[in-house]
């Protein structure tokens, strides 16, 4: 079961600010979230010359990426129902394509592709089916992991004997729902922040760190070995200045499970668990269309026209009609597929923000750069009560249900 918080925060994700990352960053880099890119793909095929088996393995990788953007933004439990797809359905979904690693001999070709497909056409075909998806793919988020070996022990962030921050680098989010990105550790990373100013609400050592990543969300993974084979992990998510204890959960290591490998396993699953609640947070099930009326905030015409861009392509909204306008205000009617909570999911991954205020939406473009003020950007959680905003700096971290209340082994 979702928190109340966790969705609230999940929802009022806002999108990251456009940036530069510091090479050698892991994780995919500002406005490369996207649910229906997929990325290193295998795909080999013989044939009676070298142009039809590159033809053919071409066909079989799109297929295959088809099936894997499929997989990530429907619920795992209907996967079962998910439609058969063959090389000429998944050819028309693709957008574009590119390969990379090709090799080539007289009968055979094998690559490494990457596929981005039409998210429209990907989500015809599951409602044809009548299969629910997630609206919209998360915004990169920045990993901060924390680690201590035992609860009084110095905790440490940058040094090279912090086996969590070695977990997590081995973690290949690129093909998920919610981009993770780990920082690079480097000189201006170690300045950045503290393994002990992480732990606490401190807007402006988090906002030294991931204003230079050019995110706006945060994962701070506090690790604390509380027994040879037991790791106790908090999850404190959010902006800088509005971050939230998100879950915590003991995870027991395997009897024949390596120290390395058993900590790899604990990122993994964390990492999965953030996507699973980000994917049920914006799921959009079958329902009958419904009206909204919203008021669009404007700092100039460029606002309504990156605004109404969004509004003309979100897989939410059906159809949008201008009631009126002026310089600092439009009034819309939209007819929508989701309630505030997915809408304002879908939006916020597109750097607009939605709220609700006297029966009317409320829209306007994210405020740039990092650490916005707490309650920005946060709309009300998809279960129909109001999200009430993290606590901010000076107080801090919210307190969320852990998940789970026993040690469990995964």
């Amino acid at each position: 079961m979702i928190s109340a918080l966790l969705v609230a925060l999940l929802v009022g994700a806002v999108l990251a600010v456009a940036g530069t990352a510091p090479a050698g960053a892991q994780g995919p880099g500002p406005g490369e979230a996207t649910g229906y890119t997929v990325r290193a793909v295998a795909t080999e095929a013989e044939a009676a010359d070298p142009a039809a088996a590159r033809d053919q393995a071409i066909a079989a990788g799109q297929v295959k990426a088809l099936q894997e953007v499929m997989r990530r933004i429907t619920d795992p439990a209907d996967h079962g129902r998910l439609p058969p797809v063959d090389a000429s359905t998944a050819r028309g979904m693709v957008e574009t394509y590119s390969l990379a690693a090709e090799r080539t001999t007289d009968t055979a070709y094998r690559a490494m592709m990457t596929v981005e497909f039409n998210g429209d056409a990907v989500r015809g075909l599951l409602r044809t089916h009548g299969i629910a998806f997630a609206a919209s793919a998360s915004a990169p988020v920045l990993v901060v992991p924390v680690y201590q070996s035992d609860p009084l022990a110095t905790a440490l962030l940058w040094e090279d004997t912090n086996p969590w921050l070695a977990a997590w680098r081995q973690q290949d989010s690129g093909n998920m729902l919610m981009p993770l990105e780990v920082p690079t550790g480097d000189l201006r990373d170690v300045t950045s922040i503290t393994a002990e100013e992480a732990l606490v609400p401190d807007s402006t050592a988090l906002d030294r760190l991931i204003s230079r990543y050019g995110h706006s969300r945060v994962l701070v993974a506090h690790a604390v070995r509380t027994a040879p084979n037991m790791l106790t992990v908090s999850l404190n998510y959010g902006s800088p200045r509005a971050m939230a204890r998100t879950g915590k959960q003991t995870i027991q290591r395997g009897p024949d499970e390596d120290d390395a490998a058993f900590l790899i396993r604990a990122a993994t699953e964390l990492a999965r668990r953030m996507e699973s609640d980000w994917r049920q947070a914006t799921m959009v099930r079958g329902g009958a269309a419904r009206q909204a009326t919203a008021l669009v905030t404007l700092g100039g015409f460029d606002d309504w026209v990156a605004i109404r861009r969004v509004l003309e392509r979100s897989p939410l909204v059906s159809d949008m009609r201008v009631q009126a306008m002026s310089r600092e205000m439009a009034q819309l009617t939209l007819t929508v597929l989701g309630d505030i909570g997915q809408v304002g999911a879908a939006l916020a991954s597109e750097g607009l923000t939605l709220t609700e205020r006297g029966g009317y939406w409320m829209i306007g473009r994210a405020v740039a750069g990092p650490g916005a003020g707490p309650g920005a950007g946060y709309p009300y959680p998809s279960d129909g009560s109001q999200g009430a905003a993290p606590q901010g700096q000076g107080s801090g971290y919210g307190q969320a249900p852990e998940y789970g209340g026993t040690a469990t082994t995964w």
